[in-house]
């Protein structure tokens, strides 16, 4: 007789395969948030630095002047040709953003230990930071964040791998 089917054994190894690929595969699905964070703060670090280098090429074409005025916002830069910050402090970083950013990004300055709902600006020695904080309070091991330094027009990704 010729029976069509599977037998007991032959679905007991489908599910304890399937079981096995579930548990080595979910992990990779389960927190997609944080890897879209680092994406969308990598995509804003992006712009920053376009803007920022357009900034030094009109700088460099126009006789290195010591600010520009963009949509009615005047923009100092520094002696290397970058958008420069008018006080070395949070608000001065929240200013650079301010004046070489259109988004509609939510940034305020960095408000300590408090959680955030968008992005906050903090003045970390030479260098500007934007932080991707999404409703989180700042960790420097897990929160997306990129450095601006004003001098060189360069920063760092920390992150964003």
């Amino acid at each position: 007789m010729n029976e069509n089917g599977f037998t007991l054994i032959e679905l007991v190894v489908v599910i304890i395969i399937l079981g096995i690929l579930s548990v080595t595969a979910l992990p990779k699905f389960i927190d997609l948030s944080g890897d879209a964070n680092k994406a969308v703060t990598s995509s804003v670090r992006g712009s920053f630095y376009s803007s920022a280098n357009m900034l030094f090429f009109k700088w460099t074409i126009q006789s290195q002047p010591n600010n520009f005025v963009v949509n009615g916002n005047t923009i100092l830069m520094s002696a290397e040709g970058y958008p420069d910050r008018p006080t070395a402090d949070n608000a001065g970083c929240l200013e650079i953003w301010n004046d070489i950013m259109v988004t509609s990004i939510n940034i305020v300055v960095y408000p300590g230990a408090l959680p955030v709902s968008e992005w906050s600006a903090l003045q970390f020695g030479p260098a500007c930071v934007y932080i991707n904080h999404n409703g989180d309070v700042f960790s420097n091991t897990q929160t997306p964040f990129f450095s601006y330094f004003p001098s060189t027009g360069q920063g760092a990704g920390f992150n964003l791998d």
